[in-house]
């Protein structure tokens, strides 16, 4: 919400936000996209486990909110529950997210991480963590941690503002091919 101050006259004049440019807003597209088309490498995944990029967001989301139920990730994700319960049935098959009934109601199912489930996640992680480490390798320990705060300052800034864009507009979407 802009903070409000007075100019000379004593009239309330609202302060504007700071400006960004456009080519600040497409750098910070173009990395949003870069990271999440990152793959999967199959080198992480045990014998026989196939897993996707929504896959492994899935996973991560689970593994930050767990246990809850499949209406609730799909809520958290703005997709049709149809669509994310055939990929959480996927990786339940995997033997990756394990479905326990929910006490509170015996008719839904709350999903977890299966401890395959928390490697594969760790071993993914790991992969991407090496990718970030790679592309700034040449920069300073303060370069690097000037990056680190100023993201985690802007991730805190957008809360609010995602929070009312998916709830208004419905327009929070996960890559799903």
């Amino acid at each position: 919400m802009p903070s409000l101050s007075t100019d000379e006259s004593d009239r309330p004049t609202t302060a504007l936000p700071a400006r960004v440019s456009a080519g600040f807003e497409r750098s910070l597209t173009q990395v949003a996209r870069t990271i999440l088309r990152l793959e999967v490498p199959a080198d992480a995944l045990p014998a026989g486990v196939s897993i996707g990029r929504p896959g492994y967001w899935l996973l991560v989301l689970v593994s930050e909110q767990a246990p809850l139920r499949l209406s609730d990730l799909a809520g958290s994700v703005a997709l049709d529950l149809s669509t994310i319960s055939r990929q959480i049935r996927d990786l339940v098959a995997s033997g990756l997210i394990t479905r326990t009934p929910d006490p509170a109601d015996g008719r839904a199912a709350l999903l977890s991480l299966t401890e395959q489930g928390v490697a594969v996640l760790e071993a993914v992680s790991e992969f991407r963590r090496r990718v970030l480490a790679e592309a700034i390798a040449e920069w300073s320990d303060e370069e690097r941690n000037s990056l680190a705060s100023g993201l985690l300052r802007l991730g805190a800034g957008l809360h609010p503002s995602r929070d009312s864009v998916s709830d208004n507009a419905n327009d929070t979407h996960m890559e799903t091919r």
